[in-house]
């Protein structure tokens, strides 16, 4: 079973949630491949974590708190603990740990990706990688091989076939939009579609763009957006 951790951009850094019913060891290997898939945009962030109701002692959080600095320069500022011994030992390292706290994740009111939006006339080939802090607007393709990472929306004036990861600094309300959607794979946050193994589908020309909702990506006409909402 596949454990979810919550990796989100906030207007004081990064927040960092951990499920309190996944074993420790697995949760901590989880967190590495999320933060491996987009280190650059976290590196050097200040960061807090909340670990729910699991009990560490000081070797396990040192070495959290190791990982965290050595391998994505990222600074580990507080933990949250449900535990109150857990607490009492983030506070003799040096670590903020408040009574059950509950960081509240930042609702992607960091939205102001629109002040920071990124606009391509090109096709991006097999082997590019485009990535940007904010929203990024390509007029062209992006070919098989091709990758786009965003962490505001993602908008393709021509066809999509290759990666595109929008939100990816953990903004589950960012979208991605293509006049031809015909991804090798699809990202928006921690959460992946990949297209199916029977060949892809005819071109419609008709704009499509995909969103989280449910837990899940789903895809449906640009036309749609204001039924759905």
């Amino acid at each position: 079973m596949a454990h979810k951790v919550v990796v989100k951009g906030t207007k004081d850094g990064l927040l960092i949630m951990l499920p309190s019913e996944a074993p420790w060891n697995e949760l901590v290997r989880v967190l590495g491949d999320q933060l491996d898939a987009a280190r650059e945009f976290w590196q050097g962030a200040v960061t807090q974590v909340d670990v729910g109701a699991h009990v560490l002692d000081e070797p396990q959080i040192k070495r959290l708190q190791e990982m965290l600095n050595k391998r994505y320069q990222l600074q580990l500022t507080a933990l949250f603990a449900q535990d109150a011994k857990t607490r009492t030992i983030a506070t003799q390292m040096g670590l903020i740990s408040e009574p059950e706290a509950k960081p509240e994740p930042e609702a992607p009111a960091s939205r102001n990706y629109q002040n920071n939006a990124l606009y391509l006339r090109q096709t991006l080939r097999s082997g590019q990688i485009m990535r940007h802090d904010g929203t990024v607007v390509i007029s062209g393709d992006v070919n098989p091989g091709g990758e786009v990472v965003a962490t505001g929306d993602i908008v393709v004036l021509g066809t999509l076939r290759g990666v595109a990861h929008a939100g990816a600094k953990g903004d589950e309300s960012a979208q991605i939009t293509a006049i031809n959607l015909r991804p090798t794979q699809l990202r928006i946050a921690g959460y992946i579609a990949r297209s199916p193994d029977h060949g892809d589908p005819p071109l419609t020309y008709h704009p499509e763009y995909a969103w989280v909702s449910g837990g899940e990506i789903h895809i449906a006409p640009l036309r749609n957006r204001n039924l759905i909402g």
